[in-house]
C-alpha cells in the first residue's frame, strides 16, 4: 500500500530528472548520449499491466518502448543512456515500475 502512495512522487522525480538530462544534452554542443536497445524481462502476466509498463517507460524522457517479444515476457526498450551499464538500467525499470504494477490488484 505504501508503494502505491509513493509511486506518483517517484515517477514524477524520474520524469523531471530525465527531462533535465535530455534537455541538457540537446542544448549541449557535446551531448553525452549513449544509446542502447534493451530487452527487459517482464514477469507481469496481465496484458493491461504490461501495456501500462510500456507506457510508463515511454513517458519517461530518454526512453521509449519499442516492442514486446516472447509473448510479452520481454519488453524491448530504446534508451538514450545506458549502453555502458545496460543491466543496471534493466534492473531500474524492473524495480521502479514493474514492482509497482505487480502489487496492483
Amino acid at each position: 500500500m505504501k508503494l502505491i502512495l509513493l509511486f506518483p512522487l517517484l515517477y514524477l522525480r524520474d520524469i523531471a530528472v530525465g527531462a533535465v538530462r535530455v534537455a541538457r544534452d540537446i542544448l549541449s554542443p557535446n551531448p553525452n548520449l549513449n544509446p542502447v536497445i534493451l530487452r527487459v524481462p517482464v514477469s507481469l502476466t496481465s496484458p493491461t499491466k504490461r501495456f501500462i509498463l510500456a507506457n510508463l517507460v515511454s513517458m519517461t524522457p530518454g526512453t521509449v518502448s519499442v516492442a514486446e517479444e516472447d509473448e510479452g515476457r520481454i519488453l524491448v526498450v530504446h534508451s538514450l543512456y545506458g549502453a555502458d551499464s545496460p543491466d543496471k538500467l534493466i534492473r531500474e525499470i524492473q524495480k521502479n515500475y514493474e514492482r509497482f504494477l505487480a502489487e496492483l490488484p
